[in-house]
């Protein structure tokens, strides 16, 4: 029995090694891909393809007996190393001859990750935290530059605004700012060149950005950022258009009430008093995922979060509604109108079935 078992195991490991010379083949093919993108601008990350590949390679698995959840995986991880593989230390770049590009920062992550995608695709960045800065002195910066990229605080803002009538003829201005209707608004008053809201939907902890997203609100001269954009798609980056207050509005849901619906659950947990530790030990491992999110929001500076809270006028507003929702939803269990409570749980199957495709 065990020399068969120890046949059987000698084919397997000839087998695995197999697959490991035709993955290391299919990745150096990879990287030949990588670079004709490179050199005709395409973007890295299409994910139309991938789609159609997994779906392709499911339908192939269950004809042989494989299960397709099993090979949707195996390729996922496949096409994650193979977007590593493909990347290069340099992208094309779009505007061969742009002038200097200046970015002011006031979250120093993002803004530092923009200054080495800009760099390494080749463009001339300036890079400066605002706080350093002597705002009376600012109209130096401007010389010569052809963008600007401005990731500060209100309060810097504020200062800063008046200046703007200093910018260079067609300066692109780009605003990375989370509510548009605070910043963008403003500068849009006073500043009449090419101006671009950029939101993302990233972690910005990461330093290849394929499969990120990006939201994109066009301000004025549209024409003249075209190329910026089509940049930000060959480094990898999904992106979408939204109009200012669509924006803001869908902002709202994504960052402003997760976190103040954050905060609230952990005033609860601190009023109660309950034991973090115990809550581990009976928890399952997504609980574990869930704590290193509430320990990383708490250290983030305090002043980032209360501001994507309460910045937009309306967002008092829709907080207050929520908690209407709350109350109508308490008063039903109170009551115990189980018909109505079953209503609203199929309402919001129907809506997530509906949006299906989005949820995968």
């Amino acid at each position: 029995m065990l020399n068969k078992l120890n046949l059987l195991r000698k084919e397997i490991d000839i087998l695995d090694l197999k697959l490991l010379n035709i993955l290391s083949k299919r990745l150096k093919l990879v990287k030949k891909i990588g670079l004709i993108k490179n050199k005709y601008g395409l973007s890295l990350y299409v994910p139309q393809r991938e789609k159609y590949i997994i779906n392709l390679k499911k339908k192939e698995a269950k004809k042989i007996g494989i299960s397709p959840n099993f090979i949707e995986d195996i390729f996922y991880r496949i096409f994650n190393e193979s977007y590593s593989y493909e990347k290069i230390k340099i992208f094309k770049k779009v505007k061969p001859n742009f002038p200097k590009i200046l970015i002011i920062s006031h979250n120093k992550k993002i803004s530092i990750l923009f200054k080495e995608m800009l760099t390494i695709t080749g463009y001339d960045v300036n890079y400066i935290e605002e706080k350093k800065i002597n705002i009376n002195n600012i109209i130096y910066l401007f010389k010569n530059i052809g963008m600007i990229i401005l990731d500060i605080s209100k309060f810097f803002f504020e200062k800063l605004i008046k200046k703007l009538y200093f910018l260079p003829k067609n300066c692109i201005l780009i605003d990375l700012s989370p509510i548009k209707e605070i910043f963008m608004i403003k500068i849009l008053k006073i500043y009449k060149g090419p101006v671009l809201g950029l939101y993302y939907l990233f972690n910005y902890q990461k330093n290849f950005l394929f499969k990120e997203s990006i939201i994109y609100c066009y301000g004025h001269k549209e024409k003249s950022y075209v190329w910026f954009l089509k940049q930000i798609e060959i480094w990898g980056l999904k992106i979408k258009h939204m109009n200012i207050i669509e924006h803001d509005k869908y902002i709202f849901f994504i960052e402003s009430l997760k976190y103040f619906f954050t905060l609230i659950y952990s005033i609860f947990l601190k009023k109660t008093k309950i034991s973090l530790n115990k809550v581990y030990i009976l928890s399952k491992p997504i609980y574990y995922l869930n704590s290193l999110i509430l320990k990383n929001f708490f250290l983030t500076n305090p002043k980032l979060y209360f501001n994507l809270i309460e910045n937009s006028p309306n967002n008092i507003k829709k907080i207050k509604k929520y908690f209407d929702h709350i109350n109508e939803l308490i008063i039903l269990i109170d009551e115990d109108k189980k018909t109505k409570i079953i209503d609203i749980f199929n309402k919001i199957k129907k809506l997530l079935i509906k949006n299906i495709e989005i949820l995968k």
